[in-house]
């Protein structure tokens, strides 16, 4: 009787999973729309877990520097530790902060003031080059005046192309300012997330092992376990990535001449967190700025990039990031797509770690399997 009654069950969960399957499938843009609605009304939560995982790594450090005060006999000294990390972790944002601002913002405004300076001559030899290519093209009698522009016209064109754009100004505007304000709200949770975080991973084993198979808890928190491993190793491998790619450029612009060296380095370290378009991006934006400020040496500039770009692929990438994640280069740029079509730059940063998770899992199941066959196969 007992065992019919768990057939039963088994049944009847069966049948309940595949109807909701089905709707799930017949109703797909609704699902998603509810999904998307869902994660707009969490994402705070969201930002301010994702804000508490990454400054736990720097929190740990604090806490290994202040273990002394485990050997208190005083409580409070004791219970001082953790609140005392999460204070030198943000006080050390401040100072990261700040630190840029004062060297970075100065440097920044003196090279956007030389460029504004310098602008009517970059635009004087734009048009010297246009007259000297229409010349040697034998382009001239009245080609150039045949091309010259209506400016009331552009004006026209201008006002129609600022009114159709204007929809989407405020959309970006809006999105933008919702983003400032989850940050905000995410930090606040954060604080909250690495003051009681071992509490909280209690209530959600306690929560997990009352209402799930104790088998199914095992095998979440070995994931879990999995993942932690993966996304620690990974964020700290492509911030010291970017660290070192960042010095190398400043150490080479400082031997080649190249003014704005802190700017640039800066700007090619921090774009560097993004993987494979980061550098792309940081290259391209310090390229520019390298060819408006002192052109004869954009070449020497751009050499420097693929040097430092070579370099970081064959042995800095490999060591300090490869390792963490265990990806051939196809798989991420699979993940890397995924991640950035799905999610956007988010999903780009943490598309590849989340890929190199299941392909982790996945691994071991087939292993597991293999081995319970009895087979193995060769390469």
């Amino acid at each position: 009787m007992a065992e019919e009654i768990k057939k039963a069950k088994t049944g009847l969960i069966m049948i309940t999973y595949a109807i909701l399957l089905l709707a799930g499938l017949f109703n797909l843009g609704s699902l998603i729309s509810f999904i998307g609605k869902v994660i707009s009304l969490v994402s705070p939560f969201l930002y301010g877990i994702a804000i508490a995982y990454v400054l736990n790594l720097l929190m740990r450090l604090f806490e290994r520097l202040f273990s002394f005060m485990d050997r208190s006999r005083t409580v409070f000294v004791r219970r001082l530790k953790r609140p005392l990390s999460i204070l030198c972790v943000f006080l050390t944002l401040v100072v990261v902060v700040v630190a840029w601002m004062v060297l970075a913002i100065p440097e920044l405004s003196s090279s956007v003031s030389n460029i504004a300076a310098d602008m009517p001559e970059y635009i004087a030899d734009v048009e010297r080059f246009l007259n000297q290519t229409i010349e040697d093209l034998g382009l001239k009698g009245g080609f150039w005046q045949n091309i010259s522009l209506n400016w009331n016209e552009i004006v026209a064109r201008a006002g129609q192309a600022i009114s159709a754009a204007f929809p989407r100004i405020f959309g970006f505007t809006k999105n933008f300012a919702g983003f400032i304000i989850n940050m905000s709200t995410g930090i606040l949770i954060s604080i909250y997330l690495l003051a009681a975080k071992e509490k909280l991973l209690m209530i959600l084993r306690k929560l997990m092992y009352a209402w799930l198979p104790k088998r199914l808890c095992s095998r979440l928190l070995d994931i879990c376990a999995v993942a932690n491993r993966t996304f620690r190793g990974y964020c700290s491998g492509m911030i010291i990535n970017a660290l070192i790619v960042g010095a190398m450029a400043f150490a080479g612009m400082v031997l080649l001449g190249i003014p704005n060296a802190f700017l640039l380095s800066m700007v090619l370290a921090v774009t560097g967190i993004i993987p494979i378009i980061g550098p792309l991006i940081g290259s391209i934006l310090s390229f520019i700025i390298v060819l408006l400020v002192v052109p004869g040496k954009a070449l020497l500039y751009a050499i420097l990039l693929l040097v430092i770009q070579e370099v970081d692929n064959i042995l800095i990438y490999p060591r300090v990031v490869g390792r963490s994640i265990g990806l051939g280069g196809i798989w991420i740029l699979f993940s890397l797509l995924l991640g950035g079509s799905l999610f956007g730059i988010a999903g780009t940063i943490a598309g590849i770690p989340a890929f190199a998770v299941i392909w982790t899992i996945v691994r071991k199941l087939t292993n597991n399997r293999l081995r319970k066959k009895e087979m193995v196969i060769e390469p």
